[in-house]
């Protein structure tokens, strides 16, 4: 198994079960678009219950739901009336000071969570902060509030995190024992499809991977009787991006150390590369049998040679944990998809249409440099004149403006059975070459490990990632591969990479030996 081996997340759909609509893998949600509004509950509904979060970031679980419990049943007993009730705060801004410590007075009779609730007054933007203020006048100097509001928000911010669900919960609970929630009817006695009784005797009833989900998706539907349009026309609504940003205003961004790569012995494989390439240039000065052009025999070697040299230099320089990194091991991909359909197809007019393609885009580049005023620095006009005239002048040849096998590099997977490579390899490295958006996060951008801040995006270029080395000698060793079947005997394979893991291979495909 490969060290980088996992199994499919049960929090995702897998792409087979995805259905697609043209160029599109729709969303697994997508046919809800027109009946449901999505909302975040880390962006939107979290801080409008923040003081139940902050009790869940520190104490006992058992704990912090008997306190929840408790508080609930006195709003019951308070807002029994009030059809528009919740435990959000924005309602609760609502509420006049008796009314709000008679419900919270769990809270406050608790040493604990007294303690702990003094934190929820360090925030000016909640709505019914005053409130909270008057019930908790004094700051205890032993509890670090700030921490507490941390550890709170950082407990409830996945959506399906333990402590969240048990929030959320909370939330379905209160709206349940008010009368406001028609629960489905129970199929029969026992445990299964009782909802009434999963929610009263909440963890401890039910199969909890019915449950929860059920909480989750419950929690969902209700948002709009708290902050939409059936909250009711008294209560204000609620913006969290108020006080988000009062957070990140009032604490700064932490960005933590940088992970240590695993330190690779590149000795060994600088000097396997640089071996491996003389004795690919050997087999080429042993197979060659005429000076004529031989699109074949020059497409093959030559393949090999750029693969091994773009490894060899990846072992040599600091790019192979870099962003740089992706881009050439996506090009030594191509390369061996594109050698693998050739190889599949071996007819003279493909290895024809391979280097004329080729020799077709230098003349296009040697024409548009040549009518430049002053051409880009790192263009040798000369030279490429010179290789655009290298197997005939250059007037007596078409340009192929379009792809030089007019498939796509996918199609030409599937028709060489490398399609496995494609997938491991072309995706995400391209999205380097291109600027696509994730890529430009994944290399600039680190993560502000300060929950108070959303874990939003600092800017920190340079950064280091998993070295492509290993995967580039994988590919470099299915070249050899191609190689050797068109032009055989040519057995020598890199094994550095075995010899780093331990002697393990994750070789998609086909044996590495």
């Amino acid at each position: 198994m490969g060290r980088n081996k996992r199994k499919q997340s049960s929090k995702t759909t897998p792409i087979d079960r995805r259905q697609r609509k043209g160029k599109q893998l729709l969303s697994p949600f997508a046919r809800l678009e027109d009946v449901a509004e999505w909302s975040s509950w880390r962006d939107d509904h979290l801080l409008n219950v923040l003081w139940a979060c902050i009790l869940t970031g520190s104490l006992q679980r058992d704990h912090y739901l008997d306190l929840f419990r408790r508080v609930a049943s006195a709003g019951r007993s308070k807002l029994k009336e009030n059809k528009h009730a919740s435990l959000c705060h924005n309602f609760l801004s609502t509420l006049e000071q008796e009314v709000f410590n008679d419900i919270f007075e769990p809270l406050v009779s608790d040493n604990r969570a007294r303690a702990l609730m003094q934190s929820i007054t360090l925030i000016d933007g909640l709505p019914d902060v005053e409130l909270w203020r008057r019930l908790f006048p004094n700051r205890d100097s032993t509890v670090d509030l700030w921490e507490t509001l941390t550890r709170g928000v950082f407990a409830c911010m996945d959506h399906q995190s333990q402590e969240a669900t048990d929030v959320r919960w909370l939330k379905v609970a209160f709206v349940a024992i008010c009368g406001r929630l028609i629960l489905p009817a129970s199929q029969n006695s026992t445990q299964q499809g009782n909802v009434g009784e999963e929610l009263r005797l909440y963890p401890n009833y039910g199969d909890m991977r019915k449950v929860r989900p059920t909480i989750r998706a419950t929690e969902m539907l209700i948002r709009s009787m708290e902050v939409g349009p059936k909250k009711g026309e008294d209560i204000p609504g609620f913006d969290s991006e108020i006080v988000w940003t009062e957070l990140f205003r009032k604490k700064p961004c932490f960005v933590g150390t940088q992970k240590v790569q695993a330190t690779e012995d590149r000795t060994a494989l600088v000097v396997e590369l640089k071996n491996t390439i003389e004795q690919v240039i050997k087999h080429f000065m042993d197979s060659i049998a005429t000076t004529n052009v031989d699109a074949r025999m020059d497409s093959v070697f030559g393949i090999a040679l750029y693969a091994l040299t773009l490894t060899y230099e990846l072992a040599n320089v600091p790019s192979r944990l870099l962003a740089s990194g992706r881009i050439l091991l996506r090009t030594i991909a191509e390369c061996f998809i594109t050698l693998a359909f050739m190889r599949a197809k071996d007819d003279e007019t493909i290895w024809l249409q391979y280097r004329n393609y080729g020799t077709g885009q230098t003349t296009l580049a040697f024409l548009k440099a040549s009518g430049l005023e002053e051409a880009p620095d790192y263009i040798d006009v000369e030279r490429l004149e010179m290789l655009a005239n290298e197997d005939a002048w250059m007037e007596t040849r078409n340009i192929n403006l379009g792809a030089w096998t007019n498939k796509n590099l996918r199609k030409m997977s599937e028709e060489a059975s490398v399609k496995e490579v494609y997938d491991r390899y072309y995706d995400w490295p391209s999205g380097f070459v291109h600027g696509h958006w994730g890529s430009v996060r994944d290399a600039v951008f680190t993560t502000c490990l300060n929950p108070l801040h959303r874990l939003h995006r600092v800017p920190n270029p340079i950064q280091l990632m998993p070295s492509v080395l290993t995967d580039c000698c994988k590919l470099c060793n299915r070249i050899l591969d191609e190689l050797n079947t068109l032009y055989p005997e040519f057995s020598l394979r890199i094994r550095w990479h075995k010899e780093e893991s331990g002697g393990q291979s994750a070789s998609p495909g086909a044996d590495e030996s």
